[in-house]
Parts: C-alpha cells; structure tokens; sequence
C-alpha cells in the first residue's frame, strides 16, 4: 500500500531530485480532469468535519511524484492530519520532526470541485495547491515551476517500470566527502595542505574515484589542487576516470580540466592530446565556442604545459584565436601571458595581438593596472624578434616604447611578481604579502634595502642561512622587468655582486626536475641582461642538514669569489697590455741647450729676420 504522508528528517536537505519514493501506480497522467475514471462523486455530502483520508487522497492523485522536501513546516498544535485521531497525531509528532503534504488537510468538497472545474478545458494539475488564501495556516505554497521540476525528476527516475532512488550508501558516502572536503579547505586555503586529515581525504578520493562523474571529478581536483596538495598518485587516480567521460565533455569542462593540469603542474602528454583532441572538435564542428576570458585561460594553459605536440591543434586553435581576437578588451589582453605571446603564438597571431594591444591600450586602463605581462611581453619582442617588431606598424611600435618608458618609470610597480604557492586564504596571503612588501621597497629611501620580498620558503630558508653566514644580501632587487631572488655582496671584491636564483619545488613540473616554462623563460631573460644566476636547486637543497646547507652556499659563495678574482686579474693585465708604451729617452751627447726662441730669417736661418721700412719713412 503507498505511503508518503510523512518524511522523515533524516532524508531532508537532500536536493530538490530527492523526493519520496513510494509513489503512485505509474502510467497516470497527473491532472484533474481524470477524475471521473477514479470514480470520485463529487455530489456526495458529508459532514463540515469531514476530511479527505491519505489513502484516499494518494488513490486521488496521479503518478506524479511531488517535491515536499523543500516545502517543509513543523505541524502545528492545530494541525489536522487526515484519517487520524488527536492521539494518533501526538504519539506520532512527539520528539520528532515531520512533514506534510501541504493538501492534506483539504476536504473532499474541495478536491471534487477542483476536478470538475478542469473537466471542460485544459488539465490544471494541482491548481488546489497553488491557491490557499483561505487557509492562513499555511506557511509554505507549491507553485507550478516547482511541481513541474519534481513531476520530470520523478519520471526521471522511474524508468522501465522500476524506481531509481537516489538513497543510496553510495551516494551518501560521496555527499559526506564533497561537505568535509569543502569544509576543510575552506580552512586550509593559503597554504600548502599537509597533515593526517589530507591523507585520509586523499584516501576517500581515490576510493570513491570510480563512482564519480565529470562534474564531482572535475571539482574534487580542484579542490585538491586549491590547497596544492602534494599526491601525484592521487592526481593520476582521479584523471584515469576522465577518459570515460571526455567524449560528452563541452567546451566548459575541457577548459577547467587543462587548467587544473596547468595548475598542479601536471605535463601528462596523453591527457593533454586528448583534451586538445576533443577541443579541437569544438572549435572546428559544433558551436560550443568558449567565452573570451575562457579562451585566453584555455591558451595560457596550454603554453604552460608546452603543447605543441599535435600541429594540426596548434594551427587551428590559433587561427580560432586570430578570427575573435576583437573580442579581446584592454582587461583580457593584458592577461595572455608572455610565454604564450613568444613561444605559441605565430607571427599572424602575434600582429594581432598586438594590434589589439595597442587599440585598446592594453596595460593602462584596467581597474587593477596590469602592466606586468605586457611589459614583459615588451622585453620578450625587443630582445629576441628584432625583424619582426621592423615589420609592425608605427602605432604598435609607439605602443610598445610607451609600455617601455612606463614600466622605466613605474619601477616596482610593473615588475613581474614572483608564482604564488598556493592561492590566499585563511592560512596564508602570499600575493597580499608580496604586495605589501613592493610597496614598503618603493617608498624606502635609497635603493629599498629595508624591504625584504621573498617569493617561497625555500627563499626564505636560503636568505636566513646567508644572513647566518654574514655574508649581506639583498632580496628582491630590480632588475628590468623582474625581481631577483637574492643578490649578495661579494666579501673580496665589494664592486662585485653575486646573484642566487632560488627554484622552488612549485617551479619544476609534477614528478619530474624539469623547470617550469616560464622560469626558463624568466633565466633567458635574465641572462640577454647580463645577469650571472648561481641556481639553488630544490632537489640539491632539501636533501641536506641545515649544517650542510651551510657548507653548500659557503663554497658556492667561495667559487665565485674565487673566479671574481681571477677575472679581476685577467681584466688588469688586459689593460696593462693594451696601454702605451713610454717615450724612450735620448743620449746624453745629443742633448742640446734650450734656446731663446726668437724670429728667423727666411733666407738666412742664422740671421735675425729684417722687418721693411716703408719709403717714406727712409
């Protein structure tokens, strides 16, 4: 026999698709004007008391499931349950909390009314319980949007005759693990995740991995990636379930799942072929085209990862790029970055772009002035594609000498900004930190030596240990476009300066000891400034006591004071061979005595010259 009277609490806050399961036969159609073939008299009289029982009721109603679970009201003392006495409603309602179906309490007069009004037009399904203004009682009101989203849920799940309910272990376990993982990297968000509780998550995950769809995988990486947590074999787990669903992906979902990779750093050649496979068929077949913000993400992503691997991708994805390239504002161009501007982008594409730049001054009117990609963008096109800027028109080229003199100008507050470890959170605010510590360096007197900006805790570590050395230092020093780790002092030669290139674990790709393609980019770079790096290594540097640390950046400074040196001593005797040679001086027996100059004949040297006398002075 049905029964849906009364849900219990347990199963409330489940989604709008959970209803109750124990439904009418299936195979109604769900309106009122059937009324007659449920053989209802709509003449019969009775009693004012009198009320509709449940049975008689669910018998009433159709194969229609309805949504009570949102439209949820503790009963009231005076509440009348239909079919049960005063007892009944108070050893039911006691200590417990339960709803009701909000035409319950309706009477048999109502609910024939309402079937004989529909019968000569259209159905009107559950019109009764859309209209109740003569019941102010009633606290929560079913419209028709809501009965219409519960009647397809239901028909949904009712499938082939039988009823797929959504109540399963299965699906409980997953809802326990999204709400713990959410909770608990709401609080850990700033800071890379460690620690017994991420293990065990990361365990859930792995378990759970074959029964979650796109959506749940696509989100349970990234919120795995958000805290940066460090489990390669969680991140191949997960990424194995994708291919299932790769081929009924849209364009939406390709892009967060290459940023993901891109985010955690993750250079797996098969998934990247195989997004960049099923995007290529988004652009070239349907129309599930990604938004302009999505499409500059989309190709920082893909430089980021070095996806050059399929040609055919890479054209049409650029020339994909090049057609809605006016879609592109001031904002989004300046965040392509630089890597993709020097290394992806074509020379078609490159003009472009940077005809796009210079229309809407990219760089110079966003709400956050971001002048940092496209000024490295400047240094990139300047040192490394000489014939390609001789071809751009004149206005590119003046856009491009005013981003130059502004960035000379504005100093550090254009300067490229070291990568965050992990994004701002409530442990941890890496960019704000970085930001203030920019600010404290400019408004410094001197050159900003009383401000420290440190870009990792490998920085830091690396710092401290040469401060400990007495070795002085400077971290964070300007140089073009970019900040420099750590710039020291050398102790022999004080002209000379020694400058530390810190790389972070978070700068190599997952799993290997490949630097990132923006650090490469950043030492080439670096280097055409004529800046010496001394690489301090992430693999080189956690392997060590921090008393052979110590030892490590001591003879790492001793080598290079020691080749300063020599190179000191080459330049000195460079110089001394290039100088000239002194004037040889002359034998004693050809020294003459210094005469008085006086004038000379031209005739006569030994004679004193004659001056003429005009005749008439004679």
């Amino acid at each position: 026999s049905p029964r849906c009277s009364v849900i219990s609490p347990a199963r409330a806050g489940d989604g709008v698709d959970q209803i109750t399961s124990q439904s009418r036969p299936v195979g109604a159609e769900g309106t009122f004007a059937e009324a007659d073939r449920m053989k209802i008299d709509a003449d019969a009289e009775e009693p004012a008391g009198d009320r509709l029982s449940m049975s008689q009721f669910l018998q009433f109603t159709t194969s229609d499931p309805v949504d009570v679970q949102q439209k949820t009201s503790p009963p009231s003392s005076g509440a009348r349950w239909p079919g049960r006495s005063a007892a009944d409603v108070a050893r039911t309602t006691q200590g417990t909390e339960e709803t009701m179906l909000p035409w319950a309490g309706e009477s048999r007069d109502a609910l024939c009314s309402a079937a004989a009004s529909s019968r000569g037009g259209s159905p009107m399904p559950f019109q009764l319980a859309l209209t109740s203004s003569s019941q102010p009682n009633r606290r929560n009101i079913y419209t028709k949007d809501d009965l219409e989203v519960a009647t397809s849920s239901a028909r949904a799940k009712c499938m082939n005759g039988e009823w797929k309910s959504d109540h399963a272990e299965g699906g409980l376990q997953k809802r326990d693990f999204f709400l713990d993982l959410r909770k608990q990297r709401s609080r850990d968000k700033g800071k890379q995740a460690k620690g017994p509780l991420w293990a065990h998550l990361s365990a859930q995950a792995k378990n759970l991995a074959s029964e979650l769809l796109l959506p749940e995988l696509l989100e349970a990486l990234k919120l795995f990636c958000s805290v940066r947590y460090e489990d390669y074999e969680l991140y191949m787990r997960l990424l194995g379930e994708v291919p299932h669903y790769i081929k009924t992906a849209n364009s939406d979902q390709l892009c967060e799942l290459i940023r993901i990779l891109a985010r955690r750093r993750l250079r797996e050649r098969n998934y990247v072929d195989m997004i960049a496979a099923h995007l290529l068929q988004k652009i070239r077949i349907t129309d599930d085209a990604l938004p302009a913000r999505h499409l500059v993400k989309t190709a920082n992503a893909f430089a980021a990862l070095e996806c050059r691997s399929q040609p055919k991708f890479v054209e049409h994805f650029l020339r994909h790029m090049e057609h809605r390239i006016d879609e592109l504002d001031g904002e989004l161009c300046a965040l392509v970055s630089p890597l993709f501007v020097a290394s992806y982008m074509s020379d078609a594409a490159r003009r472009a772009y940077l005809k796009r730049c210079s229309e809407t001054q990219a760089g110079f009117h966003g709400p956050d002035y971001e002048l940092r990609n496209v000024a490295v963008m400047e240094l990139v096109l300047r040192k490394e594609h000489h014939s390609f800027l001789a071809s751009l028109p004149s206005y590119v080229g003046r856009y491009l000498a005013k981003v130059r003199q502004h960035a000379e100008f504005d100093g550090w507050g254009s300067v490229a900004l070291p990568q965050a470890v992990a994004p701002d959170g409530p442990k941890g605010a890496h960019k704000s930190d970085m930001a203030l510590s920019l600010r404290q360096k400019a408004s410094s007197t001197g050159s900003g030596q009383s401000g420290d900006v440190f870009g990792s805790d490998m920085h830091r570590d690396v710092s401290a240990c040469l401060t400990h050395l007495g070795i002085e230092h400077e971290n964070g020093v300007l140089c073009g476009p970019f900040l420099l780790d750590i710039v020291a002092l050398d102790m022999v030669n004080p002209m000379r300066r020694i400058v530390y290139e810190v790389n972070s674990p978070h700068h190599y790709y997952e799993g290997t000891q490949t630097l990132l393609s923006e650090k490469r980019l950043r030492h080439r770079l670096l280097g055409r400034l004529r800046q010496n790096l001394h690489m301090v290594n992430a693999h080189d540097w956690y392997v060590l006591t921090p008393a052979n640390r110590m030892t490590f950046l001591l003879k790492l400074q001793q080598a290079q004071q020691d080749a300063n040196t020599l190179e000191a001593k080459q330049q000195a005797a460079a110089n001394t061979m290039r100088a000239p040679l002194p004037a040889l001086p002359l034998p004693p027996k050809m020294t003459k005595p210094v005469e008085v100059l006086k004038l000379k004949s031209i005739r006569d040297l030994t004679a004193p010259i004659r001056v003429p006398v005009p005749p008439s002075l004679r």
